[in-house]
């Protein structure tokens, strides 16, 4: 009776909640509300829509658009003007270059990586796929999804990623660069590094990617990054040579439009550190207990699930404008098979 009783009463509740608990963990998080691009290209604009989604948070500045700027903001002003830019191919450049570079990919990557998937210390909550990946695959380098990322990112992004910086500097100095300054162009400063600089980012992204996931490229080069279904923070950068060169060549806009020293590393810092956000396979952080950062990235992992669609990010509406767009809902996917059979 005694037993009887305990299944009954407390033990019962408290079976319900292990069980509860336990289904949590295996369930895949998604947010609750659907993906929604910015205002920016809404009809009709709405002014204070557009201020609250650049100044508010979570926003374009605020958490993340901050984060990049502090980073670049350092680099520009407090580590690289001790060197001599006048002998922009010294040994000493390019070393401190590749090792800033190295640094910065290997604390901001590796952390985010040691917390979310070594130590697990917020477990799956709020992984959009609540399963880790496995060791022991074969489809990966080395059989380990992480080892191969570790290997294309630092053996072909990181480096390909300091010479486009080593090559903007060379022509920055030769005045093959229009080079401006903040306090001659204050306003363009400020509209270059908050708004123009990621639009245009995501519209070159856009643009490349539909470009290699053409057949013929993707099979070859492409096929390398999409190995990774279920990404993770060091998945951002795994890709094949050709692959970085082409993402990285955004950076060349500035040979065209005028620029500060900073802008050239803010757009490379902004699309080399921030792939680790867009791949890192939560929807939030948390940094203490239930204080959460944003970090709303459904948009790419959604990509990486079903390989053909959400191109680009919520910025520019080009997949909406083009047909490709998945907002996460079961509506959404079942109209994306649609047009994809009658095409």
């Amino acid at each position: 009776m005694g037993h009887l009783n305990f299944f009954k009463g407390k033990g019962w509740i408290l079976i319900n909640q292990i069980i509860n608990i336990m289904n949590k963990e295996n369930v895949d998080w998604k947010p609750n509300t659907k993906l929604k691009f910015s205002p920016i290209f809404t009809n009709p604009l709405n002014g204070k829509k557009i201020l609250q989604w650049i100044f508010m948070y979570p926003g374009l500045i605020l958490p993340w658009g901050i984060f990049f700027i502090i980073i670049s903001s350092i680099v520009c002003f407090y580590i690289l003007p001790i060197l001599n830019y006048e002998k922009i191919f010294s040994l000493k450049l390019i070393s401190v270059i590749f090792f800033k570079n190295y640094f910065l990919i290997c604390f901001f990557w590796g952390l985010l990586h040691f917390f979310l998937y070594v130590s697990r210390v917020q477990k799956n909550k709020y992984k959009y796929n609540h399963k880790f990946p496995k060791d022991n695959n074969r489809i990966f380098l080395f059989k380990n999804q992480t080892y191969e990322n570790l290997f294309w990112t630092l053996i072909s992004g990181v480096p390909i990623w300091s010479l486009y910086e080593i090559i903007s500097l060379w022509a920055l100095k030769n005045n093959l660069l229009y080079q401006i300054n903040f306090l001659s162009n204050p306003i363009y400063f400020i509209l270059l590094t908050i708004i123009l600089i990621p639009i245009y980012h995501e519209f070159h992204f856009y643009c490349i990617h539909r470009i290699i996931h053409w057949p013929p490229i993707y099979k070859r080069i492409h096929y390398i990054h999409h190995k990774n279904i279920n990404p993770g923070p060091w998945s951002g950068l795994s890709m094949h040579p050709i692959e970085h060169i082409l993402y990285f060549s955004g950076v060349l806009i500035f040979f065209i439009i005028p620029v500060h020293p900073f802008h050239i590393f803010y757009h490379l810092i902004r699309a080399a550190i921030g792939p680790a956000l867009t791949h890192s396979g939560f929807g939030k952080f948390i940094v203490n207990k239930e204080k959460i950062i944003h970090a709303d990235h459904l948009q790419h992992y959604l990509h990486h699930k079903y390989f053909d669609c959400n191109y680009g990010d919520i910025i520019i509406p080009l997949d909406e404008w083009f047909g490709t767009f998945h907002d996460g809902s079961n509506s959404s996917y079942q109209k994306l098979r649609n047009n994809k059979n009658n095409n």
